[in-house]
């Protein structure tokens, strides 16, 4: 009742019932046969299926030959088929160039770029001559040599056999790793692509994420655990990252290398050399094998700034050094603060250096211009500068130049245990916090990065920072995030671990050495084209007019003329070197016979600016005021001191306030906001308002103003001369503004021979 019913089973066909059985075999028959499978399968068959497994599975060995076969199987077709005979240089040049290009750019295999390219050409070379006659005997045998010979090199080469080996070894953990992590609850991870294997070893594993409760963090804490099951050695897992093919938080790459950080010689080859103040800078390759660039000045955003952080013999001065050649290409000015070596590391860039500084003094007063540039150059702001100062885009452009200043070893002027160093550290506050949009960057160096080698308000002002060799890892807090992630106490010369604002991870970066020819080479190319600080900033900074006075006598050979000159000049102005021609002029004074002299005084431009100033004592107060940059309340008071008392001084300046003359920018400093033409009007003016408030006339204050006989400048100082008498004062008429004193000799005529002192 239920079910399918079976059909009735037919009887067999009248064709099948008429034929004859068929006749068995013997047993001997039957005993040959499966003796000759089994030796087919064991002798035949199942060796050459474990060597082409085997061939497989070490595939990246057979590779030039592998290639050689279908490079003479293109020669064969080409010659039957009469193909053009520049069709395959031109392809030969073309695959040459695309592949130097590609492994220039990305470390996929243990050769360079260079010698890649170079194999390519040879096979292109070859394979052009074999479309000629490709079965001609020393075609053939050449093809022969060559595949041998590549073959051979490829196989014995140290580099690539442990690229093959890393290959294989990955091959063999790809399968493994996700029953690894499942077994440390991280059940649902899949390797989601084939893992990319540099040809430093260096492996990276695409991960995929299934599972809502597994995360990039959880990974992260268990790194140690998955190193175990993997057997792998403890600190060979670099980091855990966000994959940056992908936006979904489900995919992240395991970042894996095999034992310890090796060293790499970089050679300095930069793709592009700078031209532009805004271009990239070359500092080496990545661990990845990809080039490392940094921007020291971004459109819309201006300057930035870096530390460098490592033990002796890290290379931290020699990144400085690199930095400083890039900078020389670049309409940037190049400050210098070398307290190591005394400026020698520098001294053959020193052309194209614009100031340097040997001593904590010298470095001091750099800083002091730095934070001066500040407020000076916020004055030539526009409204279309949108608060961030244009630099100059090429050499020799017109616009505000950038300025770099490199520090090496500033333990000794930034440290917060130093209280000689409260000053320095001030100004270097206000340049690192303050000057970003007026193109002004910090680049300093130390070894190591706490608060006994910058005080603790500077740390946050530095947007980059390169974590050398040190000599333990926790000396790397200050530099690295997560620092006890990474074993900077393990990182060979000329390796530094790279963390910008903003990245998670810290990038591996291996810079090239940078020599004493390159520097000189560099200095010779860009000494033509070195840019000048613009005169409304420089003409107003302290010590900036007098920077190269105090350089040391054993860099003036490597300096340019022109520098040799503002040395000379700025040491003529401090007194420190004799000016041309005094010697003649004392030579002259001490002769025995009586002679006429003249005295001609210079008056400079602040002295003619307060010679409208009658009281020579607020004179000398406003002649400090005028001087270029901030001034502080003790320089002032000591202007009129002992003649005034100092709440003489202090009423001046609470009236010039008033008057907004000046404004106290900071504690006990005092900065002038009016013109030199203005400041002088106003001075009088404030004085004439202080006399009436007090209604005491001329002599207001309360104190004497009149001038009196010891009231005389220091400047314009006449003393008498043995045998010189009738000595008359009256106008030089080739100096405006100077005097000259002119006498004869007591008792007689004036002798025809002249003598003449100058003021400096």
């Amino acid at each position: 009742m239920f079910g399918k019913p079976l059909q009735a089973a037919l009887p067999p066909a009248a064709a099948d019932a008429a034929q004859a059985p068929t006749p068995k075999r013997g047993w001997l028959e039957r005993a040959v046969r499966a003796a000759a499978r089994g030796l087919a399968y064991h002798l035949m068959w199942r060796p050459l299926r474990w060597e082409a497994r085997r061939m497989w599975n070490h595939r990246e060995l057979h590779a030039t030959w592998a290639a050689a076969i279908p490079l003479y199987g293109y020669a064969a077709i080409h010659h039957a088929a009469g193909g053009p005979w520049w069709f395959t240089p031109a392809a030969s040049v073309a695959a040459a160039a695309a592949s130097h290009w590609f492994l220039s750019r990305h470390d996929v295999l243990p050769i360079t770029a260079r010698t890649a390219a170079a194999t390519v050409a040879v096979a292109g070379a070859w394979t052009t001559a074999a479309t000629f006659a490709p079965f001609d005997p020393i075609t053939a045998t050449s093809w022969a040599a060559l595949t041998m010979g590549g073959t051979v090199t490829w196989g014995v080469s140290a580099p690539a056999r442990r690229w093959r080996s890393a290959r294989i070894r990955v091959r063999y953990s790809t399968r493994r790793l996700p029953g690894v992590l499942g077994a440390l609850t991280f059940a649902g991870v899949a390797v989601a692509a084939r893992p990319a294997v540099s040809g430093t070893g260096r492996t990276e594993y695409p991960l995929r994420l299934t599972q809502p409760g597994v995360t990039r963090r959880k990974l992260e804490k268990a790194v140690r655990e998955i190193e175990q099951g993997m057997d792998w050695s403890e600190g060979s897992i670099r980091g855990i990252i966000q994959d940056p093919k992908h936006s979904a938080a489900s995919r992240i790459r395991l970042i894996h290398h095999e034992g310890g950080i090796k060293a790499r010689t970089v050679r300095f080859d930069p793709p592009q050399m700078p031209h532009s103040v805004y271009d990239r800078r070359w500092l080496g390759i990545t661990d990845e094998g990809e080039p490392y660039y940094v921007t020291p000045v971004i459109k819309g955003y201006g300057a930035t700034h870096s530390m460098s952080g490592g033990a002796t013999g890290s290379t931290k001065s020699n990144l400085l050094r690199l930095r400083a050649l890039l900078a020389a290409y670049t309409p940037t000015l190049i400050w210098v603060i070398d307290l190591k070596s005394g400026g020698k590391a520098y001294a053959h860039l020193l052309p194209r250096i614009d100031r340097i500084a040997v001593t904590e003094e010298q470095a001091a007063e750099m800083m002091a211009d730095a934070a001066a540039m500040v407020p000076l150059r916020a004055e030539l702001l526009l409204p279309e500068h949108n608060q961030v100062l244009p630099a100059s885009d090429v050499a020799g452009d017109e616009g505000f130049c950038a300025v770099e200043i490199f520090g090496d070893e500033i333990r000794t002027i930034w440290a917060k245990t130093r209280r000689s160093a409260a000053p320095i550290v001030e100004d270097t506050n206000k340049v690192t916090s303050e000057s970003r949009a007026f193109n002004i960057g910090v680049h300093a160096a130390t070894q190591y990065w706490n608060q006994d080698s910058a005080h603790p308000k500077l740390l946050p002002n530095f947007t980059d920072a390169f974590a050398g060799r040190t000599r333990y890892d926790s000396d790397s807090q200050f530099l690295l995030r997560r620092w006890n992630r990474y074993k900077t106490s393990e990182l060979p010369a000329g390796a530094f671990y790279v963390q910008s604002s903003g990245s998670e991870d810290p990038i591996l970066l291996y810079t090239p050495e940078v020599t004493d020819s390159m520097l000189m080479q560099t200095a010779a190319e860009t000494e033509t084209f070195a840019p000048a600080l613009e005169a409304p900033t420089a003409d107003r900074l302290p010590h900036y007019r007098n920077r190269w006075a105090h350089l040391p006598d054993n860099l003036l050979q490597y300096a340019s003329e022109a520098q040799k000159r503002e040395v000379r000049e700025a040491r003529i102005r401090l007194g420190m070197e004799p000016a041309p021609g005094a010697e003649h002029g004392r030579a002259a004074a001490a002769d025995d016979k009586p002679v006429r002299l003249i005295v001609s005084e210079q008056i400079d431009d602040t002295a003619a600016l307060v010679s409208e100033i009658n009281d020579p004592h607020l004179r000398a107060l406003a002649a400090v005021h005028l001087s270029p940059g901030l001034v502080s309340t003790a320089e002032s008071n000591a202007a009129v001191a002992p003649s005034r008392s100092r709440q003489w001084a202090h009423e001046r300046r609470a009236e010039w306030r008033a008057k907004k003359l000046v404004e106290q920018t900071e504690r006990g400093k005092w900065q002038r906001t009016a013109g030199e033409c203005d400041f002088i009007a106003g001075v009088l003016a404030a004085e004439e308002t202080i006399r009436a408030r007090r209604g005491t006339g001329a002599g207001g204050g309360g104190e004497a103003t009149t001038t009196g006989p010891d009231d005389t400048p220091d400047d314009l100082h006449i003393h008498p001369l043995e045998g010189v008498a009738d000595l008359d004062v009256y106008p030089d008429p080739r100096s405006p503004g100077g005097a000259v004193a002119e006498g004869g000799p007591a008792g007689g005529a004036a002798d025809p021979g002249v003598a003449r002192a100058y003021s400096p």
